[in-house]
């Protein structure tokens, strides 16, 4: 019998894929591409580049002396003073400052001034009031007691308000008083004897004491270093660089006559400018006047200035350049000298010298974005072998950090 018609044969079965199944791969791949493209962001090929955000320019050191556009207000003889206003604060025109206290002031003199007034009150009631009532005059003595009293108080910190205002309201309550006794009571010589004696005493008073009010707006400040009344705005033109030394190595300079045996009391400063003196031996640098530079001080990594050339000189290994800078003066307000780097602050956009294109008579790049090239006219501020730092020329262009351009042979 045959084996073969007994036990039939198995044939194998055929799976046939789908042409949808190659489509589906197709676009899952191309969905797979899409997406990597999306979260790597853009990368360089053979024929493309990123830009890059780039900062170049030389940098160079020194020591610097500070020059700011303040006053001194100094005075003879001080005693006390009362700080109205607080250090480091920004008064207006007609502010009150500080009050000063020469050395004629005493409390001796105040007593002085309160007898002659209970010698008036005294003669009212024993001589002219026990002839007749003047309420008038009764009046005016309380406002008059009433303003010294307050003055009195504010001397003695007890008080508050202002000196000066006080002592103007008390002279004319005063002036008032006399003109209203000289009408009433022409020829009591004692009472006229008593008043002046008053109003002298008072004037004596007033003279040695000083509210001190601000001229214009200002940055107030109760610390000085003995450089305010040579160097300053007005004297910025003029230092020699044997001075600005002199200040670099803290020595004292020539003062004005006038401040000799007078003490500092404060200095109002100019709020939105200084100046500056450098001193450096950089041979490789020449300034340039009108040119701006970047300037970092030493020991403030985070305050960084733009400051302008205003005129140099160089002698020997030495060059002193005077610059302006037109900036918040209260970071340097106690600072009078330190050390610098100061250099030129170029930023541009970072490309590959192949990514240069000369066309229409403009250099320029193009820049590939989404499928799309662009071509931007750019100045080349600097350059090497393999790079150059550009800007566009137009604002508004679509060339930026991290976007990409295109290579050329």
């Amino acid at each position: 019998m045959n084996n073969r018609s007994r036990y039939p044969v198995r044939r194998k079965k055929r799976f046939y894929i789908k042409k949808r199944f190659f489509v589906f791969l197709a676009l899952f791949a191309l969905i797979l591409f899409l997406l990597i493209r999306m979260f790597a962001g853009p990368s360089a090929t053979e024929d493309t580049a990123i830009v890059q955000q780039s900062s170049t320019g030389n940098q160079y050191v020194g020591d610097i002396v500070i020059i700011r556009n303040e006053k001194l207000y100094d005075a003879e003889g001080v005693t006390r003073v009362d700080y109205i206003t607080e250090e480091g604060a920004r008064v207006y025109k007609g502010e009150a400052i500080c009050t000063v206290y020469s050395a004629g002031y005493s409390q001796t003199e105040i007593n002085k001034l309160e007898t002659y007034r209970q010698k008036i009150q005294q003669y009212h009631k024993e001589s002219i009031l026990s002839r007749e009532v003047d309420t008038q005059l009764e009046k005016l003595d309380a406002l008059v007691s009433s303003y010294a009293l307050q003055i009195r108080m504010l001397v003695q910190g007890e008080g508050q308000g202002s000196l000066n205002n006080l002592q103007k309201q008390l002279t004319s309550a005063l002036s008032s008083r006399q003109a209203y006794m000289k009408q009433k009571y022409p020829e009591d010589l004692t009472l006229a004897t008593l008043y002046q004696d008053e109003s002298t005493q008072l004037k004596r008073i007033e003279s040695w004491t000083t509210t001190h009010t601000a001229n214009e707006e200002a940055i107030v400040s109760f610390y000085t270093d003995g450089y305010e009344s040579t160097v300053n705005a007005q004297t910025f033109d003029t230092l020699t660089l044997a001075q600005v030394k002199a200040v670099l190595n803290g020595q004292a300079l020539e003062t004005d006559v006038v401040s000799r045996g007078r003490q500092a009391v404060f200095r109002t400063v100019r709020p939105d400018q200084w100046y500056a003196i450098l001193l450096t031996k950089e041979k490789d640098w020449n300034p340039v006047v009108g040119q701006t530079y970047l300037m970092q001080l030493e020991g403030y990594e985070n305050y960084l200035v733009n400051v302008t050339v205003d005129s140099f000189s160089r002698t020997g290994s030495e060059l002193m350049v005077r610059l302006e800078v037109d900036s918040s003066v209260e970071p340097v307000l106690s600072i009078r000298t330190g050390r610098v780097a100061i250099g030129e602050s170029v930023t541009g956009l970072s490309v590959p010298n192949r990514a240069l294109l000369a066309q229409q008579g403009m250099i320029g790049v193009v820049v590939s974005d989404m499928g799309v090239d662009t071509f931007v006219p750019v100045e080349v501020i600097t350059y090497d072998d393999a790079t150059a730092v550009v800007t566009p020329i137009m604002s508004g262009s679509p060339l930026q950090a991290s976007k990409t351009v295109r290579l050329f042979n």
